[in-house]
C-alpha cells in the first residue's frame, strides 16, 4: 500500500532560502486571529530564524509545493526545576531564548513553542510525527528535556473551566483529556503544572471586535471563538485583555 505521506518532505530556514515564505501562510489558516496579535511574538518572530534557525522546521507537500505543518522552538540558556517554570509560557519563552543568545549563554535545554499543521492534514499522525521531530532535535543538540508551554486546543471548548481543573480530566486510559496534550503524553511527556499567563494579548475594543467577529456592547468577561479564556473588555478605558493559559509538559531526552 502506498504511504499517504510519501509526498511530504522535511524542510529548514537551512535547507531552503523560501522557507519562511513558504511557512506565513500556517499561521492564519491554523490560529484564531487575535492569536496573531501577542507583542512578544511579533517582536522576536523573526529572530526565530536569524538566531535558531537550527531549531525549526516544517513539511512541505512536494506535489502542491505548499507547507503543511510548521515546528518551532527555542534554545534556553534556563536548566533548573521544572516546577520552578513561570507562569509566562510562551511568552516568556520566546523574550528570554533572544536575552539569553545576547547575552552569549549556552543553551542547555530545548523549549516548543508551536507546531501547526493545516486543518486538512490533521487526522493522520503529523502531530505525532512534528513532536518526534522536535524531540530529535533535543537529542541532536545533546539536551536532557525538552519543555512545552501546550496550548490545550480542546479547551476553547470549555473557557469558563480553570485551566488547573481541565488538566485534572482523564480519558478511560487515564491520558490527559485534551486532544493534544495526549500527544505529548504517549511521546512521554509528563504534566507538570499550569502556565496561567502564558500569553497576553491587548487591544482597543475596535481591534478585538475585528478579531472575535463580534461586538462588545459593555464592559465584562466575553467567550470568544478560539479562546481557550474569556477576553475582559473595558469599554470606558477602550481596551480588551486576554490572557491566555497553558500546561508546561516536559519531555525526559536521553
Amino acid at each position: 500500500m502506498k504511504n499517504p505521506d510519501s509526498h511530504l518532505e522535511w524542510i529548514t530556514p537551512v535547507t531552503r532560502t523560501d522557507y519562511q515564505r513558504l511557512m506565513d501562510p500556517l499561521a492564519d489558516a491554523c490560529w484564531p486571529e487575535f492569536m496573531l496579535h501577542d507583542p512578544l511574538a511579533d517582536r522576536y518572530w523573526n529572530d526565530l530564524f536569524e538566531r535558531f534557525a537550527d531549531y525549526q522546521f516544517g513539511l512541505l507537500d512536494v506535489e502542491t509545493g505548499k507547507a503543511v505543518a510548521m515546528g518551532n522552538s527555542l534554545p534556553l540558556h534556563w536548566d533548573g526545576d521544572p516546577a520552578a517554570l513561570p507562569e509566562g509560557g510562551f511568552d516568556w519563552v520566546m523574550e528570554q531564548a533572544v536575552l539569553d543568545h545576547r547575552a552569549g549563554l549556552e543553551p542547555r535545554t530545548q523549549c516548543a513553542i508551536q507546531i501547526a499543521i493545516l486543518p486538512e492534514y490533521r487526522s493522520r499522525g503529523l502531530s505525532t510525527k512534528m513532536v518526534q521531530r522536535m524531540r530529535g532535535i533535543a537529542q541532536e543538540k545533546g539536551f536532557i528535556r525538552l519543555l512545552a508551554p501546550v496550548r490545550p486546543n480542546q479547551k476553547n471548548q470549555y473557557p469558563l473551566t480553570s485551566i488547573d481543573h481541565y488538566i485534572t480530566w482523564k480519558t478511560a486510559e487515564g491520558l490527559p483529556f485534551d486532544a493534544w496534550m495526549r500527544v505529548h503524553a504517549r511521546l512521554g511527556a509528563e504534566v507538570i503544572k499550569p502556565c496561567h499567563a502564558s500569553m497576553r494579548i491587548a487591544g482597543t475594543v475596535a481591534e478585538w471586535e475585528g478579531w472575535a467577529g463580534m461586538k462588545f456592547p459593555e464592559s465584562g468577561p466575553y467567550i470568544i471563538p478560539g479562546g481557550l479564556n474569556p477576553v475582559d473588555v473595558d469599554v470606558e478605558a477602550n481596551v480588551g485583555l486576554y490572557i491566555e493559559p497553558n500546561v508546561w509538559m516536559v519531555h525526559q531526552i536521553g
